[in-house]
């Protein structure tokens, strides 16, 4: 019996264990063996045990002792199954559990495994290959190829051994980026163009070295964003000494070429008269949007007075005009005078001005009629007087403008002469209060 069950079972065997059953009789006969045991054990293999415990569980509503149930309870076979299932999930609960506790830490060992592999399998080869090569030729070659071998394998290790022994030198040029970028936050704008100027020199020093080029980008990089910073900064209300300071920088700039940093040894003359020509544009625009925005901010002054609005605009106008020619002169005064940096100065100054008189001749036109009306419509007369008088501080005002910026040789008065009182059919402002007025100014300052 127990030879047909081994024969049948042994179909399903893995090869390995057929071929040991055929030709091992030793290992068939502890099989056969095996296999009667199981067949004599009617209690492992009989089911009646299990079948009637269920029964009587299900008829009867008393319970049996602990002691009686041990002595009558047999373990069969489908109970050994069940109970091996139940561990079996048990085991497999567990070891859910561990595996999503531990899901990264299993990830990361698989794509380490895995790195491991591939290089076992590709670089390993690949290596022990070109290791063969080289010890093939090197049996093949003489003594001095190999004693020239030797000498290049020695200045490899010794060019490693400087850039270990030298490597806080090596993370500090690597930071030069980061450093130059913590020197325009502090404002030490100095420190950061001398940062540069180290790089350049690095660059020259080591031309083939690529790792330098990379270390200049970013720091070119990094002044862009601070030569951005101070343009801005330059529409803000700054002081003399400030701005300054921010020409001082911006001159050793070359903000017009590809690299920032100027360098006059490496530029001609048209190069620097084209960078002095556009820090001098960079200045006055800078100026102009400045002046314009604290025109802006006065506008809420025209719903409740339009004169005093007016009055305000002329007092801005000449304070700040006044400022930014003085230190225009200051900044780009040239060393030595011609003829040819006075006319490009002349130029540049006259359309600044011009921009800003026609916009202040613009308001003018806007408001000063709304004023002159109220004059007439009242019957008032010490309210008509007193609105005249205004008037003729407003024209004051306006000449006294006038007057402090001919000091800067600009022809400020002129252009608003002819926008106020030459224009046709009715001027702003008759010729006789202008000059009437302006006979104030002489009195005044004789």
């Amino acid at each position: 019996m127990s030879q047909i069950l081994l024969d049948t079972l042994k179909d399903g065997l893995d090869s390995e264990y057929q071929v040991l059953l055929q030709n091992n009789p030793q290992f068939s006969k502890q099989a056969e063996q095996y296999l009667s045991e199981l067949l004599i054990n009617d209690d492992l293999l009989s089911t009646e045990a299990f079948m009637a415990s269920s029964e009587s569980q299900q008829t009867s509503n008393t319970t049996m002792t602990q002691s009686e149930s041990t002595a009558t309870t047999k373990r069969t076979l489908i109970e050994e199954i069940a109970e091996l299932d139940m561990n079996q999930r048990a085991v497999n609960l567990k070891l859910s559990s561990l595996t999503d506790s531990n899901r990264d830490l299993i990830i990361d060992i698989s794509n380490d495994l895995q790195s491991v592999h591939s290089k076992l399998n590709q670089e390993y080869q690949s290596q022990i290959d070109s290791l063969m090569k080289l010890i093939d030729n090197e049996k093949n070659s003489s003594f001095h190829s190999h004693h020239h071998h030797n000498d290049n394998y020695k200045y490899l290790v010794n060019l490693n051994n400087s850039i270990l022994d030298k490597i806080d030198s090596v993370l500090d040029i690597l930071e030069l980026p980061t450093l130059c970028r913590l020197c325009i936050l502090q404002g030490n704008y100095q420190e950061s163009l001398e940062i540069s100027m180290l790089i350049q020199a690095l660059i020259i020093r080591f031309p083939k070295l690529s790792i330098f080029i990379k270390i200049h980008e970013k720091i070119e990089y990094e002044l862009k964003l601070m030569v951005n910073g101070l343009v801005k900064l330059l529409n803000t209300n700054l002081k003399q000494n400030n701005i300054l300071k921010i020409f001082q920088i911006l001159n050793k700039l070359d903000l017009s070429g590809g690299s920032l940093l100027f360098n006059n040894s490496h530029n001609g003359k048209d190069t620097k008269y084209q960078k002095d020509k556009f820090l001098k544009l960079i200045y006055l625009n800078s100026r102009y949007k400045f002046i314009i925005n604290e025109i802006e901010s006065l506008k809420p002054l025209i719903k409740f007075n339009k004169l005093s609005y007016l009055k305000r605009f002329i007092e801005t106008y000449r304070e700040f005009i006044f400022n930014s020619l003085s230190i225009f002169n200051i900044i780009f005064k040239p060393t030595t005078a011609t003829s040819e940096d006075d006319n490009e100065n002349s130029l540049l100054i006259n359309q600044f001005i011009r921009s800003l008189a026609g916009l202040l001749c613009r308001e003018l036109s806007a408001y000063l009629p709304d004023i002159k009306l109220q004059n007439t419509n009242t019957d008032d007369l010490e309210a008509e007087i007193d609105l005249s008088s205004q008037i003729d501080g407003l024209i004051l005002q306006i000449i006294y403008l006038c007057k402090s910026l001919s000091n800067f040789q600009v022809d400020f008065e002129p252009i608003i002469l002819n926008e106020l009182c030459y224009t046709t059919p009715t001027p702003l402002i008759s010729e006789s209060d202008w000059l009437r007025n302006s006979q104030k100014v002489k009195r005044h300052r004789h």
